[in-house]
């Protein structure tokens, strides 16, 4: 697939973001899709109040993807290093609730084998699935920091926070961080 093409989403006026909903996907939802959505809902809430303009989720895809896991206690540690406080959060499995995908005007999974399974749910028909790093115009996937130790996780926060970085400009033209 090639890299997303920013002209080609949809913008209803100059002020309004592209997508209304996003959607973030990796294994078990414990680890990077819900640092994503955490970031990303940040750097939503520090852009010119965005944050209502989009609504943006994560869930699991694997098979060992369950509803209810608290985020790893490194995921939560990295967020609150970023002034992110998760407590609340529990995983969601997407197989479970395949609404979010139906709501979802962009499907951004770690992983070419993620978006592989997601395409082959009924739901996925029609929907724009990249990888996040496919998505800002990078290449390879974004390798699973679980229980791979505190250098790992911040390793891959790191690697999420410059895609995510990339992909703001693309939501908000005019932004600069």
């Amino acid at each position: 697939m090639l890299p997303h093409n920013p002209e080609s989403a949809y913008h209803s006026s100059k002020d309004s973001l592209p997508y209304r909903s996003i959607l973030f996907i990796c294994d078990a939802n414990t680890c990077r899709s819900p640092m994503s959505e955490a970031m990303l809902k940040k750097m939503l809430a520090d852009s010119k109040g965005k944050t209502d303009e989009v609504k943006i989720t994560s869930a699991g895809i694997s098979p060992n993807a369950r509803d209810g896991s608290d985020m790893t206690f490194d995921a939560r540690w990295l967020l609150k290093e970023e002034g992110i406080h998760v407590e609340t959060f529990r995983s969601r499995d997407l197989k479970r609730h395949r609404e979010l995908l139906e709501e979802a005007d962009l499907v951004l999974t770690m992983s070419q084998e993620q978006k592989k399974r997601v395409h082959q749910l009924a739901e996925a028909n029609g929907k724009e699935i990249c990888t996040l790093k496919e998505f800002v115009g990078e290449a390879g996937d974004i390798a699973d920091p679980f229980g791979r130790g505190e250098e790992v996780y911040d390793q891959c926060r790191d690697e999420i926070k410059r895609c995510l970085y990339k992909l703001i400009t693309r939501l908000i033209p005019d932004h600069s961080l």
